[in-house]
């Protein structure tokens, strides 16, 4: 074993074909939730209606905002799950460390994050083309890629972020609670004194309103993930290689 020297770098690489391939369910999960997002989004979100001329006009307003509900919940169970002691025994099939398990980890999150942003984006012009096939709908009318491509980049950069910080929490999450489970009551009661807090408010506030464009927000969620992230590895140092 001595006279194999092998990288970081290709230990990395190695982990992350493995695990892509392991956790090739947790895509398919995905896309279960995506569509069952879009059942629930066809119902629309707001109407209003009107009356011009003894005709009846009615407007619904849909938005794929379920979708990304779903989305955010998966991620978090994601993030979360590959924490556990099945998935870390996994690693054991590979001569690694902590870091390197880590940082496998963190790329595989980021990829999946990716894809989940790109197909939450686009699961609007689904839910565009199907919306009349169902409903009683005479004219739909929303922004497309083509209208606005340098918007829609910025929006599926959004969502990317949004998607990759939840992941990232529920990765911190998972790392907490395997080295201790009262660190679930912990995290629950930090999870809900956040939003009723002076302190977590203005926290909410920094990150998510203070904004003087997406651009900004987007930085700001990159930041608040590898935070999380490196509080994950910082964390996980501290456990042994399998217990």
């Amino acid at each position: 074993m001595f006279l194999s020297n092998s990288t970081l770098g290709e230990v990395v690489r190695t982990q992350v074909k493995f695990k892509m391939n392991a956790y090739l369910g947790t895509l398919v999960s995905l896309v279960f939730v995506q569509l069952l997002g879009l059942v629930f989004s066809m119902n629309g979100t707001s109407s209003m209606s009107t009356n011009i001329n003894n005709t009846d006009i009615q407007v619904v307003v849909v938005s794929t905002d379920t979708v990304f509900i779903f989305v955010a919940i998966w991620a978090l169970f994601i993030g979360n799950v590959i924490t556990t002691k099945g998935y870390r025994n996994s690693n054991l099939s590979f001569v690694t460390n902590s870091f390197s398990n880590n940082l496998s980890n963190i790329i595989v999150l980021i990829m999946m994050s990716v894809f989940a942003g790109v197909t939450t984006f686009l699961s609007n012009n689904i839910l565009r083309t199907v919306l009349p096939l169902f409903n009683n709908v005479d004219y739909v009318k929303s922004v497309s890629i083509i209208d606005d491509p340098l918007g829609s980049i910025i929006n599926m950069g959004l969502l990317i972020c949004l998607i990759l910080m939840i992941s990232a929490g529920g990765y911190l999450w998972g790392t907490l609670v395997y080295m201790h489970k009262a660190y679930m009551f912990l995290l629950i009661v930090l999870i809900i004194a956040t939003p009723t807090t002076k302190t977590g408010q203005m926290i909410l506030q920094f990150i998510f309103v203070d904004n003087g464009s997406l651009l900004f927000l987007i930085v700001k969620l990159i930041g608040v993930s590898i935070v999380l992230f490196v509080l994950a590895i910082v964390c996980s140092n501290r456990l042994e290689v399998r217990r």
